[in-house]
């Protein structure tokens, strides 16, 4: 099976699919599909944008009902190349599907924002060519920590992920101190914490992870704005090593107090069900142990209350100049079971 805890080696090589036929792009083709795009297929469309590549269990969490819908759904949206897709190797099991953006979906996207698809210079082999990136089993389980908080929103009351930038976008606005691999808010009521994302997944030494406290610690006095830092890491050997480096680093450190941590595993959130729940262990723990993510605020009562998401460093003149979509809305803007718009759930990104 494949999780984030999958040696990156097994994932290099795309299985073989049977060939299914597909749509050739022309303009022919894009106003045919105009007819049939509910606003389901763009907000998925735009998500793939954003955040590289989600896989079908992913999708199906967040965007269906269920996952006999998103078999049905997923596929038909693989033809009219609005996605593409492949499915890495394993050494047992089988892996989902991971989708990607193609170009139909590029230029429908395109020209809602309008944007010329040309300026927008998207490359479908650029796309894909994530199957062979060594990076893919980081960027599932970052997504997977991320699309597992909207499904649980999707299924409580009052709950939702108002925010979720993915690590290229993070780069854009904070780049010139940190790189986090994401960005998010979660609300619960009138309660929010905002967070940024580390994630783990064994394949490089801890002392780059302990290497970024610094520039954490500069974004907070540059930006008056102390925002927690969540590490997940593969596996619970790894999370007790990392909570003694990280702990030996702030000891020396003149401002803990603006980096605060916490950290969690997957193993620990796949038995929880989701990083929402009691999984988050504070870098200096209190007698409470683990805690729910929006209760991490009371193990750091000098965080002030989370601002506009906004970014709080200049972007580089090449960011700036540079075409991009916009990004989507972090939570669906539309019920679970049925395809009407239902701009109450939307969330501004």
């Amino acid at each position: 099976m494949f999780d984030a805890r999958s040696r990156q080696h097994d994932l290099r090589s795309p299985v073989p699919t049977r060939p299914t036929g597909r749509a050739a792009i022309s303009n022919e083709h894009q106003a045919t599909i105009a007819g049939r795009l509910t606003a389901r297929d763009r907000w998925i469309a735009r998500m793939v944008a954003e955040h590289g590549t989600l896989t079908s269990t992913q999708l199906a969490r967040v965007a269906f009902p269920c996952r006999r819908t998103a078999n049905k759904r997923l596929p038909l949206l693989y033809r009219w190349r609005v996605l593409n897709r492949f499915q890495p190797y394993v050494r047992s099991g089988a892996a989902p599907m991971f989708y990607v953006l193609d170009s139909a979906g590029a230029h429908l996207l395109a020209h809602e924002d309008g944007i010329d698809p040309h300026a927008l210079k998207f490359r479908s082999e650029r796309a894909i060519g994530i199957a062979h990136s060594l990076r893919l089993a980081h960027l599932h389980g970052v997504n997977d920590l991320f699309t597992g908080l909207i499904a649980h929103a999707l299924h409580h009351d009052q709950r939702a992920l108002a925010a979720w930038w993915s690590e290229t976008r993070c780069a854009r606005h904070f780049g010139d101190l940190v790189r986090p691999d994401g960005y998010g808010r979660w609300r619960i009521g009138d309660r929010e914490i905002e967070f940024f994302l580390e994630f783990d997944t064994g394949s490089y030494q801890l002392s780059r992870l302990v290497a970024k406290l610094p520039g954490y610690a500069e974004l907070a006095t540059t930006s008056r704005i102390v925002t927690p830092i969540l590490t997940c890491f593969a596996r619970p050997e790894r999370e007790a090593h990392a909570r003694r480096l990280l702990a030996d680093h702030l000891r020396t450190h003149s401002r803990p107090r603006t980096v605060p941590v916490a950290t969690t595993t997957v193993d620990t959130i796949q038995q929880a069900g989701t990083s929402a729940d009691q999984v988050w262990l504070p870098l200096h723990p209190s007698d409470s142990g683990r805690l729910h993510l929006i209760d991490l605020t009371t193990a750091w009562p000098h965080l002030p209350a989370p601002t506009a998401p906004t970014g709080t460093t200049n972007p580089t003149p090449e960011a700036t100049r540079a075409v991009r979509l916009s990004p989507p809305a972090s939570m669906p803007p539309f019920t679970r079971t049925t395809l009407d718009w239902n701009p109450s759930r939307t969330t501004s990104p």
